[in-house]
């Protein structure tokens, strides 16, 4: 097993999103995030799964120092909420999609350790 590195970005505020909005553009903001989460990915991380609204990043055999973490993180950070800006100033429409996007939340989960692959 070697140590490996997780990375997990999360809309936190999508369930109730996708529960209380239009379908259509609903599934069009949450993809266009997730795009934006994995176009500001610096750490050349692999993207192992999209669950969602969730992305599930992992790296083999190395593990960024904290500076790149926290470099990685913020890049993640301003990219979303820059881009759920520019959804409110450039609202396509008045549905309740792309009025409530802009309450969506960006979270974080990363985690180090030993990694094995099990295949099924």
């Amino acid at each position: 097993m070697a140590k490996s590195f997780l990375f997990l970005p999360d809309i936190s505020g999508f369930t109730k999103f996708v529960q209380t909005t239009e379908a259509e553009h609903g599934q069009h903001v949450i993809a266009e995030l997730l795009e934006v989460l994995i176009d500001a990915n610096t750490q050349e991380t692999r993207l192992a799964e999209v669950e969602g609204d969730a992305l599930f990043f992992y790296k083999e055999g190395e593990i960024p120092s904290q500076e790149k973490l926290l470099a990685q993180i913020e890049t993640m950070f301003t990219a979303f909420y820059s881009h759920l800006k520019l959804l409110e100033t450039n609202r396509v429409c008045l549905c309740n999609a792309c009025a409530t996007a802009p309450k969506l939340q960006l979270k974080v989960v990363a985690h180090c350790g030993d990694l094995q692959f099990v295949e099924v």
